[in-house]
């Protein structure tokens, strides 16, 4: 089928998404043994993106977008000769929107830098991205606050904050981040040249708002917190 948004190419980055996250698993609570694999969450961004108009480019880099984050660590590769192999199976386009989404590219067995360091210039940088990367990057965090919007929804509301142990900076700094990236995204100007990027925005902002509201807080407390504040300016 001549017209067909997908070829074979797309199936070659799944098996390759799979092999660079290979014993790589998705977090889970304190005391638990991690038990889904990472994999699912790179298939869930790639449908995110799909379902929101991306090419075949754009849903290869979705498929790919922690492959330089997380590579290194499960290959022992280096960020640049993942890259590297990247570019030259998939397009340097695909490799231009991994770069897009990647927050931080420590070699192996480094660790990552700062939390607030990473996620504030992160933060900055999303204004300027074209609109195929914004793509890509929305679609990740959409996956990821839907992930965690379901777990928490399914517990008491007395155990919610305690389900935020899994992350680096707790609850407040968890959420104060997806407020903040909800925020950028919908601001972003490249997001408006796209009615199906502006519509997956949309979305990460309900589901954000979602979150907040299970959480007994609210967008504007969280923009106040001290952790990220002044990132977006």
């Amino acid at each position: 089928m001549p017209d067909f948004p997908l070829d074979l190419t797309f199936g070659e980055a799944l098996t390759l998404a799979a092999a660079w996250h290979t014993g790589q698993y998705r977090k889970a609570p304190a005391g638990q043994t991690p038990s889904v694999p990472y994999v699912s969450h790179l298939l869930g961004v790639a449908s995110i993106a799909l379902e929101y108009g991306a090419d075949q480019t754009e849903a290869i880099a979705a498929l790919l977008h922690d492959a330089l984050k997380d590579g290194p660590a499960h290959t022992g590769r280096t960020p640049e000769d993942l890259r590297a192999e990247m570019s030259r199976r998939f397009g340097e386009p695909v490799a231009a929107l991994v770069d897009g989404a990647t927050d931080d590219t420590p070699p192996p067995g480094q660790p990552k830098r700062p939390w607030a360091d990473r996620k504030t210039g992160y933060l900055r940088h999303l204004p300027t991205q074209p609109a195929p990367a914004l793509l890509v990057s929305a679609s990740d965090k959409l996956h990821n606050a839907r992930t965690i919007l379901a777990d928490i929804s399914a517990l008491p509301a007395g155990e919610r904050d305690g389900y935020f142990g899994r992350f680096r900076e707790g609850r407040d700094g968890t959420l104060q981040y997806y407020r903040l990236l909800s925020d950028q995204y919908l601001a972003a100007p490249a997001t408006h040249t796209r009615p199906r990027l502006h519509d997956l925005a949309r979305e990460l902002e309900r589901t954000v708002t979602a979150l907040e509201h299970a959480t007994g807080l609210t967008g504007d407390q969280l923009r106040q917190l001290p952790l990220l504040r002044g990132a977006t300016l």
